[in-house]
């Protein structure tokens, strides 16, 4: 005859720990909720209210490290008092081995388990990107809170320091959501190195702010604009002092949350495939196929050069912008040098409608040096395929007339320049990988092989942090069943000492575990696979120590 199971027993075993893992569950989150509120708070960024608020949103992502140590904590004071009080003693005398009193401990650690991986998988990311939203949403805001407490903003290549800062209201025509003044702003001009290469003061700057709509497989972001006024800048290298404008555009997140963090689970599988939802992978993308449109431009330029003598360009009115010389030459950074048939290159601006026309078709420019560039200002930078040319001791006339008319002027700059075809438009709507094929066959250009390569690190970078965030998540919803029979374990090792003791002999063991899971998922992110084995090395060894427990208590 079957030995009948303890039921009952169980049963109350079961319930008990679940009472004893909700009350703890729920002190342990609400002060780390709490504690998690306190930085914004005292930035500045939350009222009193939103700060009510986001102590609430707060609770379900710090569950995933209130619920590991509460299951932790609530079976060794469960266990240990059935054991003080010799349950475990009576139960043993009636059949009931260790390994069974330890089941409702082990159902109710696959309980937690799956709920960890629910909340993980997909309630955790959904609270964490509201908790981002209320710190972020508001840009304008941020920026300008950033300002007066006496801190920089780092809008990428330029560092922005101000006396302070103040939100104004905008024209609802001009499409920007709002504008920050700064009073005496500083700038500091870095490179891609973080090298500082120039520096600026101005009397006064304003930031408007343009939300931008989702454009393929990344999110919505937001433009900011920059202006300064009274501008006086010093180069770093050479020291010389000018008063040129400095146009600030640059594009960037619309909550400053791009993070695969706030992904749920099925995101982050689907984020090796499509990075581009990733903002700064798709900012590097469409840098990278702006550069292979440039280049092809510029080789279809060399080839009509070498065929017909010039190569046309059209200007922000729809004019044709005819340049003549023998050849193009790469020239200092990203520009290239309009090599003239003979003394001077000439640069004729015509009319479309009336190229080839006769006096007022247009007018002809000549110069000893033309030089065509990228153009990133202000004003054309949404663009990214915009060009513009540099004349020096550039004489102009119109066209059809003589020379006495010819005007002289030491620079001569004609921006927001584009070329009839380009494949900018198709090459951006290639994915990041179908992208990187493309610039492996132009490694002759160094500008495309530099952007190349970093877009393939930024995309082993991602694709280790979601690794790393992958097993992270896992290894937490893991540890709540390996704690919560550590505890219980600990509790029947330790009965006859006192519960502080019991306690700390399965705390220090979990906390282990906890730190190297986070160290592991950061080393996964820095490294990869080697970071893998740290990760769930610390619950391997956490299991191994209870196991070990379990053994040294089943002989007795």
């Amino acid at each position: 005859m079957a030995r009948p199971q303890p039921i009952t027993l169980w049963t109350s075993i079961f319930w008990e720990l679940t009472r004893t893992v909700v009350i703890t569950a729920a002190v342990l989150v609400s002060v780390i909720a709490f504690a998690a509120t306190i930085k914004p708070l005292a930035d500045g960024r939350l009222g009193p209210l939103e700060a009510i608020k986001y102590t609430l949103l707060a609770i379900p992502p710090m569950l995933a490290y209130a619920l590991p140590f509460a299951g932790c904590f609530a079976s060794s004071l469960v266990y240990y008092r059935l054991s003080t009080d010799n349950e475990f003693v009576a139960a043993a005398s009636g059949g009931v081995s260790h390994r069974s009193l330890l089941l409702p401990a082990a159902a109710l650690g696959l309980v937690l388990f799956v709920g960890m991986t629910a909340l993980s998988d997909q309630v955790i990311p959904r609270f964490l990107q509201t908790m981002r939203l209320m710190i972020t949403e508001d840009i304008a805001k941020l920026l300008a809170t950033n300002i007066n407490r006496g801190q920089s903003v780092d809008l990428k290549k330029y560092l922005v320091f101000a006396d302070r800062a103040q939100r104004i209201d905008v024209d609802p025509a001009s499409g920007a959501s709002s504008a920050v003044v700064l009073a005496r702003p500083a700038v500091l001009e870095r490179d891609p190195s973080g090298v500082v290469v120039s520096e600026g003061t101005a009397s006064r700057a304003t930031i408007w702010l343009f939300p931008q709509p989702s454009q393929g497989d990344s999110g919505p972001t937001t433009r900011l604009a920059m202006r300064f006024e009274d501008f006086v800048s010093k180069d770093a290298k050479t020291g010389l002092v000018t008063g040129r404008t400095l146009p600030v555009s640059l594009t960037v997140p619309a909550t400053l949350a791009d993070d695969p963090k706030f992904l749920r689970s099925d995101e982050l599988r689907d984020l090796n495939n499509r990075p581009e939802r990733m903002g700064w992978i798709d900012q590097r993308r469409r840098q990278l196929a702006t550069e292979i449109a440039r280049e092809r431009v510029i080789e279809e330029f060399t080839r009509s050069l070498s065929l017909t003598g010039s190569f046309t360009l059209l200007d922000s009115a729809g004019r044709q912008v005819v340049v003549s010389g023998r050849s193009i030459q790469n020239g200092p950074g990203r520009a290239w040098t309009i090599v003239p048939k003979g003394e001077f290159a000439t640069v004729d601006v015509l009319r479309g409608s009336e190229f080839g026309g006769g006096a007022g078709a247009g007018v002809r420019h000549s110069a000893k040096s033309v030089v065509l560039a990228p153009d990133f200002s202000e004003e054309v930078a949404a663009s990214g395929m915009s060009l513009r040319l540099e004349l020096r001791d550039a004489g102009s006339a119109p066209l059809g007339s003589d020379r006495s008319d010819t005007t002289k002027r030491e620079r001569l700059s004609i921006g927001a320049l584009r070329a009839p075809q380009s494949q900018a438009d198709q090459l951006l709507k290639m994915t990041s990988l179908e992208l990187l094929g493309e610039g492996d066959k132009m490694q002759s250009s160094s500008t495309i092989k530099v952007v190349t390569s970093e877009l393939r690190r930024e995309l082993e970078d991602l694709s280790r942090e979601v690794m790393g965030k992958q097993n992270d998540r896992v290894a937490l919803s893991v540890s709540c069943l390996v704690m919560l029979l550590t505890g219980a374990v600990t509790a029947l090792r330790f009965s006859k000492s006192l519960p502080l003791t019991v306690y700390l002999w399965s705390f220090f063991p979990a906390l282990l575990c906890v730190i190297t899971i986070a160290g592991g998922q950061q080393l996964t992110h820095a490294h990869g696979w080697p970071g893998l084995g740290l990760l769930w090395g610390g619950v391997l060894l956490l299991a191994g120590y209870t196991f070990l427990m379990y053994a040294t208590v089943r002989r007795h």
